[in-house]
């Protein structure tokens, strides 16, 4: 086994290169997505427990998006980094409530 790693380092190394660059592609891609499921998540949470209920809300979106996420992105995603979308995502919320009126009165 190690002869033929050897002798096809190349090769070898060729390929861990794209392994690595497919997973990156595919955890950016897959970002995008998540962050637009918690966008819609974040603003489900406001509307069903409303203000004042932070840590329900987090605890709330933090569940449905582990029942929502495919095996292999929940793999892709630390922990904190989810934490740290759904902080993104609860910031763009709150941004697009407070230029939007028709979307603030749906919500409230």
């Amino acid at each position: 086994m190690t002869s033929f790693i050897v002798s096809n380092w190349g090769s070898v190394l060729f390929i861990l290169l794209a392994i690595t660059a497919l997973i990156f592609l595919y955890k950016r891609g897959a970002k995008k997505k998540v962050f637009k499921i918690l966008f819609y998540l974040v603003t489900v949470a406001e509307e069903e427990f409303g203000s004042g209920t932070g840590q329900l809300k987090f605890a709330a979106v933090t569940t449905w998006i582990y029942e929502r996420l495919p095996a292999i992105t929940k793999l892709l995603f630390t922990a904190k980094q989810i934490d740290n979308m759904i902080e993104a995502a609860v910031r763009r919320m709150k941004e697009y409530l407070e230029s939007n009126e028709q979307a603030r009165n749906l919500i409230e």
